[in-house]
C-alpha cells in the first residue's frame, strides 16, 4: 500500500479521526501512525482486543488510561554518574506512574475471568506503588520539596525559620528606636542580597553602624545591613547553601530510583498506549456503529449495508445522510465495472469498498453490519481523482496513464485495484480499448480490479466475458436523483442528456444530440434502459413477495400464540373448578367424621352429598354443550378456525380424523364445532367404532393433542390441482413446527414433478428439496425441508 493510494483512500484521515477517541499522546501517536497489515495472525488477536474491550465499554467501564504521559523525552536523555532529574521532571514521572498505578488495579481476579486478554497486559505492568508513593511525598503543589523530604533538611530548614524570626524581633526593635529616627529614610526593612537591611538617609549613612548593601537609584538612601543582624544572616546563608546541598542530594537519590526502573516504566506506558489504541478502537466503533468483520485469505467480498465512515461522522455532527450499499464481488469474478449516472455514489462505492478494507487490514472496526467480509489483499492500488500535475506538465489523462502504469508493473495474485472513471480523459474508443486491455491484464496477473465507467465498451464487454461483473447504480429517471443502491449483473446509463435537460439546457438542443448518437450507441444505451426498467419491475415483486411472506409469517405466529392463550385459559378453568372441588369434598368429609360410622343409614347421606357436588363439578368443567361429530360431518376446528369433514371416530379416546384440505389431522371432540347448515353429528352418548390405531403410521403428534400427515399424495392429479393442495399442505407443515414432510408425485411423463419443483422453489416456507431414495420411493417422491 502506496501512499498514492492511502491518500486517495482518505486512510489518513481515518486514522486522525480515530486518534482522537484516544486518551494519550502516545495512544493517539500509535495510532496515527498505524498501516495495514496483510497477516492474517497479527489481525485475528488485535481484533480479539477489541472485542474484549468493546465487551467491557459495554458493562458500563472504562480503562482509566488519563495522566500517562510520554516519558521518552526524559528517561532517555544521557544520565551519567552524579547527575539528577529536575524537580519538574520528577514530578511529571510521579504523576505518569500513579495513572499507571491505578490502571493496573484494576485487574482483579474477576476481571480477568471476564476480560482475560486486558486483564494479561494489566499484570505485566510493573509494580510502581513505592517509587509512585515517593515522588509524591517529596514535592508540594507549586513544585518545591517538601521540609520532610529527610530529616537533615527539615533540621536546616527549621534553623532558618527560627533566624528569620530573631532577625525581625532585631529589626523592630531597631525602627523603633527613636535615636534612629533622624537616620531612617523609611520606617521598614527590606531584603537586599537575602540579608535584612534599613533605608538610611544618604547624608546620615555614616552615623549608622553597619554593612552597606547597595544604595538607591536616586542616591538619597543607603541599604544598610545592622551589625546586630550581620552574625544571623551569615549564619543564614550558610544554612541556605546547606538546604541546597541537601535538596539536590534527595534530587539524585529519587533519580537512581528512577533510573534503576527506567526500562519498566518505558515498557508500561507503551503498554498503556496500546490499551488506549484498542479502547479507542472500542469508542470509535460506537461512533460509526463499526463491526469486526469475518477475515478472508480467499474467496468472496461481501460488504453488508457499507457506508463509508467519514460520511458517518459527518451524518452524526447533522451533515447529511448516509445510504448503506451491498458490496459484493464473487471469487469468479477478476474485474468489476461499476457504471450509471454522475452523482450516482460510484466513486463513494469504490471508496467505501478500498477503506473498509484498509480499515479491516489495520484491526478497525468498519462501518458495515455483521457478517460482512473482507478479504486481506497482498496489496491495494488505487487511482481515484484528478491526478492532473501542472508542474510536471502531466495532464490528466496523462496521469491517469502514469499511475496505471505503476500499477500494471507491481500487480500480482492478490492484489486490489481500485480505478475511477478508467480509460477517462482522451477518445471513448481508444480510452475504451486501453482500459480493457489493461484490464485483462490483471486479470491475467491474478489481481482483482474494481473500476468505475461511463464507457459503453467496458460495459458492453463486461456483458459477455464471465470473468467480469456490471454493476450499476441505481438511479430515479423520473426525479433524476440518484438511491444510492447496487445492482448486479446489469450496467448502469450514464444519463447524461436527461442530467444535462434537467440542468436546463434547451430541449431542442438535447433532442439533436440523441439524434448525433450512432446506430449501435443508441441500441446499446435503450437495452441499458430497458433492463433497468425491467430491474425495477422485478424489485417492486420482490418487494411484494417479501410483504406477503411477512403477513404470512405474522398470521403463523398469531395461531401458534393463540393456541398456547387457550390451553393456557382452559388449564386455569379447570385448575379453578379443581380447587373449588376439592373444598366441597373436604367440607363433606368434615361431616363423615361427626357421623355414627356403625350405621350404614348415617354414611348414605354423606355419599349422596359428595356424589352430587362431583356431578356438579363435571358439569362446571363441561358446561358447555357438548357437540359428539359422526363420520361425514362438515366441522369446525375451533382454536384453529380450519373447516373440514369427519372421515373417521375414535371413540374410546373422544377423538375425531378430519380431513382439512390435504391434511388429515386427528382432533379432541372437544375442540370441534359442527359447521351451520350441515348434518348433525351423533347424539350425545352413542359412539362411533375405534379406529385409531389404523390411522397412517408416517402421521406425527402435534402439541400432544393434534396429528398431521408428514406426506401429500398428488399421485394422478394435474399441475393445477395440485398447486392449491400443496402450497396448504406446505404452509400447515411449516406452522405446526416440521421440519420436514414428503410429496409423493410419481415418474410419469415428469410434468408433475415439474410443477412440485417450482411452487417448491417459489414457496417462502421451504428450506430446501431433493429426490427421496429408493426405500422412501426414489424419484417418485419428493422430500421437502421446512425453516
Amino acid at each position: 500500500m502506496d501512499s498514492t493510494t492511502l491518500d486517495a483512500l482518505e486512510y489518513h484521515e481515518v486514522l486522525a479521526e480515530l486518534s482522537g477517541f484516544s486518551s494519550t499522546s502516545l495512544g493517539k501517536e500509535l495510532i496515527l501512525a498505524e498501516f495495514p497489515s496483510t497477516d492474517l495472525s497479527v489481525i485475528e488477536p488485535r481484533f480479539a482486543d477489541v472485542t474484549e474491550l468493546t465487551t467491557l465499554l459495554d458493562s458500563g467501564l472504562r480503562l482509566p488510561l488519563g495522566g500517562i504521559e510520554d516519558l521518552h523525552p526524559i528517561l532517555t536523555r544521557p544520565m551519567p554518574e552524579g547527575s539528577y532529574l529536575l524537580s519538574e521532571d520528577l514530578r511529571f514521572i510521579g504523576s505518569t506512574l500513579s495513572s499507571i498505578v491505578l490502571l493496573k488495579t484494576v485487574s482483579t481476579d474477576g476481571f480477568r475471568l471476564k476480560y482475560p486478554r486486558t486483564g494479561t497486559a494489566l499484570d505485566s505492568l510493573a509494580d510502581h506503588s513505592a517509587l509512585s508513593y515517593e515522588l509524591s511525598r517529596l514535592f508540594d503543589s507549586t513544585g518545591k520539596i517538601v521540609d520532610d523530604a529527610s530529616a537533615k533538611l527539615s533540621r536546616i530548614r527549621k534553623e532558618i525559620r527560627d533566624i528569620l524570626v530573631r532577625a525581625r524581633e532585631v529589626m523592630g526593635r531597631l525602627l523603633k528606636d527613636r535615636g534612629l529616627q533622624e537616620v531612617l529614610q523609611e520606617e521598614y526593612a527590606t531584603i537586599r542580597e537575602d540579608r535584612h537591611v534599613l533605608a538610611i538617609k544618604a547624608a546620615k549613612h555614616n552615623e549608622f553602624d553597619g554593612v552597606v548593601h547597595g544604595r538607591s537609584g536616586s542616591g538619597e538612601t543607603y541599604f544598610i545591613e545592622p551589625m546586630a543582624l550581620v552574625e544571623l544572616n551569615n549564619r543564614r546563608s550558610v544554612l541556605r547553601r546547606d538546604e541546597a546541598l541537601e535538596e539536590i542530594a534527595i534530587l539524585r537519590a529519587v533519580t537512581a530510583d528512577v533510573v534503576e526502573s527506567r526500562d519498566e516504566i518505558l515498557s508500561d506506558i507503551t503498554t498503556a498506549a496500546w490499551l488506549d489504541s484498542v479502547q479507542a478502537r472500542s469508542l470509535f466503533a460506537r461512533e460509526i456503529s463499526g463491526v469486526i468483520p469475518v477475515l478472508k485469505q480467499g474467496g468472496c467480498i461481501k460488504l453488508k449495508n457499507a457506508r463509508h465512515p467519514l460520511l458517518v461522522i459527518k451524518e452524526a455532527g447533522g451533515e447529511g445522510r448516509v445510504v448503506p450499499v451491498d458490496i459484493r464481488v464473487a471469487e469468479e469474478h477478476r474485474v468489476v465495472v461499476i457504471s450509471g449516472a454522475n452523482t450516482g455514489g460510484k466513486t463513494v462505492a469504490l471508496k467505501t469498498l478500498g477503506l473498509l478494507t484498509l480499515m479491516a487490514m489495520s484491526a478497525i472496526p468498519i462501518s458495515a453490519e455483521d457478517g460482512s467480509e473482507v478479504l486481506l489483499f497482498t496489496s491495494i492500488m488505487a487511482d481515484i481523482g484528478d491526478s492532473q500535475d501542472i508542474i510536471a506538465s502531466l495532464s490528466t489523462f496523462s496521469a491517469h496513464i502514469k499511475r496505471l502504469g505503476q500499477v500494471l508493473s507491481s500487480a500480482g495474485p492478490g492484489s486490489l485495484v481500485l480505478v475511477d472513471e478508467i480509460g477517462s480523459g482522451t477518445d471513448p474508443s481508444e480510452g475504451g480499448a486501453l482500459a480493457l486491455s489493461a484490464l485483462d491484464t490483471l486479470a491475467r496477473l491474478g489481481a482483482t480490479s474494481i473500476v468505475t465507467t461511463h464507457l459503453n465498451t467496458l460495459k458492453a464487454h463486461a456483458q459477455r466475458d464471465p470473468a467480469y461483473l456490471n454493476v450499476s447504480v441505481e438511479f430515479d429517471e423520473k426525479t433524476l436523483h440518484p438511491l444510492y443502491r447496487l445492482c448486479y449483473g446489469v450496467p448502469g446509463p450514464s444519463l447524461g442528456l436527461s442530467i444535462a435537460r434537467s440542468l436546463g439546457l434547451p430541449p431542442e438542443l438535447v433532442d439533436k444530440a440523441r439524434e448525433y448518437l450512432g446506430t449501435e450507441e443508441s441500441a446499446f444505451i435503450e437495452s441499458v434502459r430497458m433492463l433497468e426498467v425491467e430491474r425495477e419491475e422485478l424489485r417492486r415483486s420482490l418487494d411484494t413477495a417479501k410483504e406477503l411472506e411477512r403477513k404470512r409469517s405474522e398470521a403463523v405466529s398469531r395461531l401458534r400464540e393463540g393456541r398456547v392463550e387457550l390451553l393456557a385459559k382452559v388449564q386455569g378453568r379447570i385448575d379453578s373448578v379443581v380447587e373449588e372441588a376439592t373444598k366441597e369434598i373436604r367440607r363433606s368429609a368434615e361431616k363423615f367424621k361427626f357421623m355414627p360410622t356403625s350405621s350404614p343409614d348415617s354414611i348414605a347421606p354423606v355419599i349422596k352429598d359428595v356424589t352430587e357436588k362431583g356431578a356438579r363439578v363435571v358439569e362446571m368443567i363441561t358446561k358447555v354443550p357438548r357437540f359428539i361429530p359422526g363420520e361425514g360431518d362438515n366441522v369446525t376446528i375451533k382454536d384453529l378456525k380450519q373447516k373440514g369433514v369427519v372421515l373417521s371416530l375414535d371413540s374410546e379416546n373422544e377423538k375425531a380424523e378430519v380431513r382439512v384440505g390435504a391434511l388429515k389431522i386427528w382432533v379432541d371432540w372437544c375442540r370441534l364445532e359442527r359447521t351451520e347448515g350441515t348434518k348433525p353429528g351423533k347424539a350425545a352418548g352413542t359412539r362411533g367404532k375405534g379406529r385409531r390405531g389404523a390411522h397412517n403410521p408416517q402421521e406425527v403428534n402435534i402439541d400432544a393433542d393434534m396429528e398431521v400427515s408428514r406426506s401429500l399424495n398428488l399421485l394422478g392429479m394435474r399441475v393445477e390441482q395440485a398447486e392449491p393442495l400443496l402450497n396448504r399442505f406446505i404452509d400447515n407443515a411449516h406452522a405446526e413446527g416440521l421440519g420436514s414432510v414428503e410429496v409423493i408425485h410419481g415418474v410419469g411423463t415428469g410434468r408433475l414433478k415439474i410443477g412440485v419443483d417450482r411452487l417448491l422453489s417459489a414457496h417462502g416456507s421451504v428450506s430446501r428439496f431433493y429426490l427421496g431414495d429408493r426405500a422412501r420411493g426414489g424419484g417418485g417422491v419428493t422430500i421437502v425441508e421446512l425453516k
